[in-house]
């Protein structure tokens, strides 16, 4: 099978971020005071993954382990080619979501994305991911982030809706 160049950046998507160094993929699971290390950082412009989301300073480290913006602007390179297929129009609030969570001054907690937008991204592009030869890594498990009733960022409102029917 021949591969293009929007699969050679999937699969550097893969080989850099997904199969990683495997310390700290996530800061779930651990105690609370782990986020009181956590500062907020203004997010830099060359973060091509989060242009124009809807929030300016993001926590480092983040909800994937990075503990520097380096690493943060190294993995997140990789996602570009997935938010670029428009496989969901949340694609790119998800994975900014991860790579720079919103910061907030007031709240010493991390927001992570709700459980329905991950199933959501995921439902939709989890197989787009699959026809290039790529897995949707166990670091992107929706099992890993609250329920849509817990503080969490959630899908762009009606997104879960079905489309209504004409009569």
């Amino acid at each position: 099978m021949s591969r293009g160049p929007g699969s050679l950046l999937l699969l550097a998507l893969a080989a850099h971020c997904c199969l990683g160094s495997a310390r700290g993929l996530f800061l779930f699971g651990q105690p609370d005071f782990s986020y009181k290390r956590s500062n907020c950082k203004p997010i830099p412009a060359n973060l091509q993954l989060c242009h124009g989301i809807e929030y300016q300073n993001m926590r480092l480290p983040n909800l994937l382990g990075h503990e520097t913006m380096k690493e943060v602007l190294e993995q997140a390179g990789a996602w570009i080619p997935l938010v670029m297929k428009q496989c969901h129009p949340d694609t790119k609030k998800f994975l900014c979501s991860l790579f720079a969570p919103v910061c907030l001054d007031d709240l010493d907690e991390t927001i992570q994305p709700c459980h329905s937008l991950c199933v959501q991204v995921k439902d939709r592009c989890a197989p787009v991911m699959s026809a290039f030869g790529f897995p949707w890594p166990d670091m992107l498990e929706c099992d890993r982030f609250p329920q849509d009733n817990d503080l969490c960022i959630p899908l762009a409102s009606g997104d879960h809706l079905l489309p209504a029917t004409e009569e």
